[in-house]
């Protein structure tokens, strides 16, 4: 019978999106982006986790550039900085020009600490590409000739859900709110790493090193430690980005689709597997933990962050969370 994840070893690669986080998601007065990044940034020193690659977009710099103290932070620290673009909009709202704009445009922030890093790496925010194999084609090839690799995610556990959740158990002080956030955050997040890595194998006949995607919030700042020493207890090694990005798992590219989907959930889509993602059941569980009148988990994240987004970009909302 082979082995589950849990009895053998495992290889991931840690990275950390938006340490600064989209404008209008809800954060306690006494956190700002530069001090969970500085939290975060230390954790990862601590466990010997040096020159993580985080990937934030640069949207929020325009009306708040003091933030700009967060991606300084990150760098201090000893970490990387790669380009998530400026406004963190999927690419199927864009149009080419708008998308080589909003890509230029975060350079012009932080272009300076991206060139400091060993290697230039892009992301596509939420890992999201176009459909069309033409124009990811498209992509692509811009961003090879200006110097970058894409660094995709194959494994997350839909930690953006745990955000809103959190800041109302903290808002109404409630410790035994906030503890059932911070363990079902650090249970999901060891539960899905197995699950990608199980439809890795299924996929490669082998165990793959895994691109693994944890955000910069308040409750990763408060679990990080926990999740980590969880991964080690389950036998993970970390290795550094660009070792994992020599696997096919990680730089060939699966079919492009329309739906809410990491790199690897992609290559299940494509060979007819079941897509490696929390259970409706456990998500619903988590959007409504420490309940609070007034700031509804999803409410919050399409009409504080999504909606305007699109507004911004003239678009029309076309957000499908499946």
């Amino acid at each position: 019978m082979p082995k589950t994840t849990a009895e053998r070893p495992l290889k991931i690669a840690v990275t950390i999106d938006d340490f600064v986080l989209w404008d209008g998601a809800p954060m306690p007065a006494d956190a700002t982006p530069t001090t969970i990044t500085r939290s975060v940034a230390k954790t990862l020193n601590d466990y010997g986790l040096n020159g993580t690659y985080g990937f934030s977009h640069t949207y929020r710099l325009d009306a708040e550039p003091e933030h700009l103290a967060a991606f300084d932070a990150w760098a201090e620290a000893g970490h990387h900085v790669g380009n998530h673009t400026h406004e963190h909009a999927p690419l199927r709202w864009m149009s080419d020009a708008a998308f080589r704009h909003d890509f230029e445009t975060a350079e012009k922030h932080i272009g300076h600490l991206i060139e400091a890093a060993p290697r230039k790496y892009f992301r596509y925010p939420m890992d999201m590409c176009s459909g069309s194999e033409q124009r990811r084609g498209k992509v692509e090839q811009y961003l090879a000739d200006n110097g970058y690799t894409n660094a995709p995610i194959t494994s997350w556990f839909s930690d953006f859900a745990f955000i809103v959740p959190y800041f109302r158990a903290l808002t109404l002080r409630d410790s035994e709110a906030q503890k059932q956030v911070r363990d079902m955050h650090v249970a999901t997040a060891v539960e899905m790493l197995h699950k990608h890595a199980d439809t890795a194998r299924a996929l490669f006949g082998a165990d793959a090193p895994l691109i693994w995607l944890v955000h910069g919030t308040t409750v990763a700042r408060d679990t990080l430690p926990a999740i980590l020493e969880a991964f080690l207890e389950q036998g993970v090694e970390f290795v550094p980005l660009d070792e994992a990005m020599r696997h096919p798992v990680n730089y060939a590219m699966p079919p492009a689709v329309e739906s809410f989907s990491n790199h690897l959930q992609r290559f299940a889509i494509a060979a007819g597997l079941p897509k490696p993602e929390l259970e409706y059941e456990r998500l619903g569980e988590i959007i409504h933990l420490a309940p609070m009148p007034g700031s509804d988990t999803m409410a919050v994240l399409e009409d504080g962050v999504f909606k305007p987004m699109a507004e911004r970009l003239g678009v029309a909302y076309d957000w499908d969370w499946s």
